[in-house]
């Protein structure tokens, strides 16, 4: 029955043979020509794939610690920005005072002299009012007393009076 089906199949033995020696042959020339390389090829390819997931993984810690050192400069930035803020306001707050303490002294100082000037013009008003009125007293006693009257001693009666009364009646 065995030998029945071999010869269905036409199986040759020497053609067998045959063919497994020439499989063996083209599997020996398909490795030295075709799987070395290729393997060769996929394992150079792995290790520049494994190298660029090393070298972004770099790049991202490196990333990362730029990020934390800016982050970080800002961060000081920000708080010298504040201090010279601070230091700029008290500045202006202290020069505010010394501007006002100046102003306040000058126009104190304005208001004395103003009031020194009225108090002299005053002064000089008054001086001028009294010459007036001790001129116009003699003249008016010269005139009605005519020549009975020392028009010198009156001037100096007339100046006593004045000058004893108080400045303010």
């Amino acid at each position: 029955m065995l030998t029945s089906i071999a010869k269905t199949l036409a199986f040759d033995p020497v053609v067998m043979v045959t063919q497994l020696g020439l499989f063996i042959v083209l599997l020996l020339v398909m490795n030295a020509f075709f799987w070395k390389p290729m393997l060769a090829h996929l394992k150079a390819r792995d290790k520049e794939i494994a190298d660029a997931y090393a070298q972004r993984d770099r790049l991202q810690h490196e990333m990362e610690q730029l990020r934390t050192d800016y982050l970080a400069r800002l961060t000081q930035v920000e708080a010298e920005a504040r201090t010279h803020i601070q230091n700029a306001i008290k500045e202006a707050q202290a020069e505010r005072e010394r501007i006002l303490a100046e102003a306040r002294a000058q126009s104190e100082s304005t208001l004395q002299s103003g009031i020194a000037s009225l108090e002299r013009e005053t002064s000089d008003a008054l001086q001028s009012l009294r010459g007036n009125m001790v001129g116009l007293a003699v003249d008016a006693a010269s005139k009605a007393l005519g020549t009975a009257v020392d028009t010198v001693q009156l001037r100096i009666a007339v100046e006593d009076r004045i000058s004893l009364e108080p400045a303010n009646a």
